[in-house]
Protein backbone atom coordinates (compact mmCIF):
# COMPACT_ATOMS: atom_id res chain seq x y z
CA UNK A 1 0.00 0.00 0.00
CA UNK A 2 2.50 2.17 1.10
CA UNK A 3 4.32 1.85 -2.89
CA UNK A 4 0.98 2.65 -4.24
CA UNK A 5 0.91 6.18 -2.40
CA UNK A 6 4.16 7.00 -3.56
CA UNK A 7 3.66 6.49 -6.96
CA UNK A 8 0.28 8.50 -6.58
CA UNK A 9 2.95 11.20 -4.99
CA UNK A 10 4.99 10.39 -7.54
CA UNK A 11 2.27 11.82 -10.33
CA UNK A 12 0.89 14.30 -8.51
CA UNK A 13 4.50 16.05 -8.71
CA UNK A 14 4.83 15.32 -12.08
CA UNK A 15 1.59 16.69 -12.46
CA UNK A 16 2.64 20.12 -10.98
CA UNK A 17 5.47 20.29 -13.59
CA UNK A 18 3.15 20.76 -16.46
CA UNK A 19 3.00 23.55 -18.19
CA UNK A 20 6.43 24.67 -16.62
CA UNK A 21 9.31 25.07 -18.68
CA UNK A 22 12.36 22.88 -17.15
CA UNK A 23 15.79 24.58 -17.19
CA UNK A 24 18.04 22.25 -18.59
CA UNK A 25 22.03 21.56 -17.48
CA UNK A 26 24.48 20.28 -15.47
CA UNK A 27 24.07 21.20 -11.98
CA UNK A 28 26.79 20.30 -9.37
CA UNK A 29 26.12 20.82 -5.39
CA UNK A 30 25.18 18.80 -2.17
CA UNK A 31 23.42 16.33 -2.50
CA UNK A 32 21.32 14.30 1.22
CA UNK A 33 19.06 11.83 1.76
CA UNK A 34 16.92 10.26 4.25
CA UNK A 35 13.39 9.78 5.79
CA UNK A 36 12.26 13.47 4.60
CA UNK A 37 13.39 12.60 0.85
CA UNK A 38 16.46 14.14 -1.26
CA UNK A 39 17.70 17.23 -1.45
CA UNK A 40 19.61 19.14 -3.83
CA UNK A 41 21.67 22.53 -3.09
CA UNK A 42 23.10 23.96 -5.57
CA UNK A 43 26.70 25.46 -5.28
CA UNK A 44 26.71 29.01 -4.58
CA UNK A 45 23.12 28.87 -3.30
CA UNK A 46 21.38 28.25 -0.25
CA UNK A 47 18.00 26.92 -1.82
CA UNK A 48 17.24 23.78 -1.47
CA UNK A 49 15.26 21.82 -4.42
CA UNK A 50 12.89 18.59 -4.09
CA UNK A 51 15.23 15.59 -5.99
CA UNK A 52 12.84 13.34 -8.20
CA UNK A 53 13.45 10.36 -11.21
CA UNK A 54 12.56 11.55 -14.83
CA UNK A 55 9.64 9.98 -16.49
CA UNK A 56 10.28 6.08 -16.37
CA UNK A 57 13.75 6.30 -14.96
CA UNK A 58 15.09 5.44 -12.43
CA UNK A 59 18.23 8.01 -11.70
CA UNK A 60 17.33 9.57 -8.76
CA UNK A 61 17.06 6.48 -7.16
CA UNK A 62 20.07 5.30 -8.41
CA UNK A 63 21.83 8.67 -6.90
CA UNK A 64 20.18 7.82 -3.74
CA UNK A 65 21.92 4.41 -3.82
CA UNK A 66 25.67 6.17 -4.54
CA UNK A 67 24.59 8.47 -1.45
CA UNK A 68 24.01 5.95 0.88
CA UNK A 69 27.24 3.99 0.16
CA UNK A 70 29.58 7.22 0.67
CA UNK A 71 27.77 8.73 4.15
CA UNK A 72 28.83 7.86 6.95
CA UNK A 73 25.81 9.34 9.01
CA UNK A 74 22.42 10.74 8.21
CA UNK A 75 21.17 13.49 6.32
CA UNK A 76 25.41 13.90 5.21
CA UNK A 77 26.01 16.23 2.31
CA UNK A 78 27.66 14.32 -0.22
CA UNK A 79 29.02 16.45 -3.20
CA UNK A 80 26.99 15.53 -6.59
CA UNK A 81 27.31 16.91 -10.47
CA UNK A 82 24.41 15.87 -12.39
CA UNK A 83 22.95 16.38 -15.74
CA UNK A 84 19.21 17.22 -15.35
CA UNK A 85 16.16 19.26 -15.89
CA UNK A 86 15.07 22.02 -13.02
CA UNK A 87 11.70 23.67 -12.45
CA UNK A 88 10.98 27.03 -12.48
CA UNK A 89 11.04 28.42 -8.87
CA UNK A 90 7.52 27.62 -6.89
CA UNK A 91 6.98 25.23 -3.89
CA UNK A 92 7.52 21.60 -4.92
CA UNK A 93 7.95 18.71 -2.47
CA UNK A 94 6.37 18.07 1.08
CA UNK A 95 4.63 20.96 2.27
CA UNK A 96 5.84 22.96 -0.46
CA UNK A 97 9.13 23.28 1.22
CA UNK A 98 11.30 23.19 -1.57
CA UNK A 99 12.01 26.19 -4.51
CA UNK A 100 12.08 23.62 -7.30
CA UNK A 101 12.34 20.51 -8.34
CA UNK A 102 15.39 18.70 -10.46
CA UNK A 103 14.42 15.75 -12.24
CA UNK A 104 18.32 13.77 -12.02
CA UNK A 105 19.05 12.45 -16.17
CA UNK A 106 22.39 11.59 -15.70
CA UNK A 107 25.20 10.89 -12.63
CA UNK A 108 28.73 11.95 -13.45
CA UNK A 109 30.49 12.34 -10.07
CA UNK A 110 28.91 11.52 -6.11
CA UNK A 111 31.73 11.39 -3.66
CA UNK A 112 32.65 12.48 -0.28
CA UNK A 113 32.31 16.72 0.22
CA UNK A 114 36.13 18.42 -0.30
CA UNK A 115 37.22 21.73 0.50
CA UNK A 116 36.78 24.09 -2.41
CA UNK A 117 34.49 21.19 -4.30
CA UNK A 118 32.55 24.19 -5.92
CA UNK A 119 35.16 26.87 -6.61
CA UNK A 120 37.34 24.50 -8.78
CA UNK A 121 34.72 23.02 -10.56
CA UNK A 122 34.10 26.95 -12.26
CA UNK A 123 38.16 26.84 -12.52
CA UNK A 124 37.76 23.81 -15.03
CA UNK A 125 34.40 25.07 -17.11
Amino acid sequence: MAWLLGVVGLICLSFAAIGRSLESGTWEGFFTAGRAGRIFRPCGSRAAWWVQNPAFEDTADELEQRYTEIATRPYEPVYVRFRGEASRKGQYGPLHSYQRVVYVNEILDVREQQEGDCERARESD
